[in-house]
């Protein structure tokens, strides 16, 4: 029923989860890729994950032997389907601040990872995903604290020189009251952060309900949010 809904509707559809549904079993990576993708005509994303995006905890340690698992599950995962696109990592920031150790292993295995997919699969693209509001500082608003650029983290895109996209998630909701408050420069500024390569928005959104003061969702917001987006991404 989710496809049939959204199927005449959506060019993409991304299916994000634990990074081991990338080894060989049946379940909703393989599913979503093989099984449905060329009956509804869709490009499929898998975006892999190893900590959880609420808190930064590791959904395992990544010992040595997990270490390896991880980067077996990708290779295996990019020789059997050779996907134009995969992701790994989701909101990664969140893992920085909160859990930096375990941020600098999440480094290092991306790098292995991006070895094991390109070696078997050179075609694909290989992204990971950064929460923009976050990253570039702005943390008022719902955040609870300011909106500072003193506090962007752009930096932490250069740990990643293999990515071949950079992703982001974007609900500015969040930091903004309205979408007419967003800088008109809020997305096109993200080429020359990403190091002129191209940029994912992996989730974005405006939410439609909410009593929070200034910050309240509404339907209208929502819509104009929807309105305005081609425009701030033109560039």
């Amino acid at each position: 029923g989710f496809f049939e809904t959204v199927a005449p509707h959506a060019d993409v559809i991304e299916r994000v989860a634990d990074i081991l549904e990338w080894e060989e079993a049946p379940g909703s990576a393989t599913t979503v890729v093989e099984g449905l993708a060329a009956q509804y005509g869709y490009l499929p994303i898998s975006i892999a994950g190893v900590f959880d995006v609420d808190d930064g905890g590791l959904l395992r340690p990544i010992d040595d032997a997990t270490f390896d698992r991880y980067v077996e599950a990708a290779r295996g995962y990019a020789e059997r389907h050779h996907p134009r696109y995969l992701g790994l990592g989701i909101e990664i920031d969140t893992q920085w601040r909160t859990r930096p150790d375990d941020f600098d292993r999440f480094v290092e295995l991306f790098a292995a990872v991006e070895d094991a997919v390109h070696e078997v699969s050179p075609e694909t693209l290989l992204l990971t995903a950064f929460q923009l509001e976050r990253l570039s500082g702005m943390q008022g608003g719902l955040f609870g604290g300011n909106n500072d650029e003193s506090l962007a983290a752009w930096e932490l895109i250069d740990r990643f020189p293999g990515a071949d996209v950079i992703g982001f998630t974007t609900y500015p909701g969040l930091v903004f009251p309205t979408p007419d408050d967003i800088p008109d420069d809020y997305y096109s500024r993200l080429g020359e952060a990403a190091g002129g390569r191209p940029i994912a928005f992996t989730e974005m959104g405006w939410h439609a309900s909410g009593d929070f003061g200034d910050y309240s969702g509404t339907p209208e917001k929502q819509a104009r949010f929807v309105e305005r987006f081609p425009d701030l991404i033109a560039n």
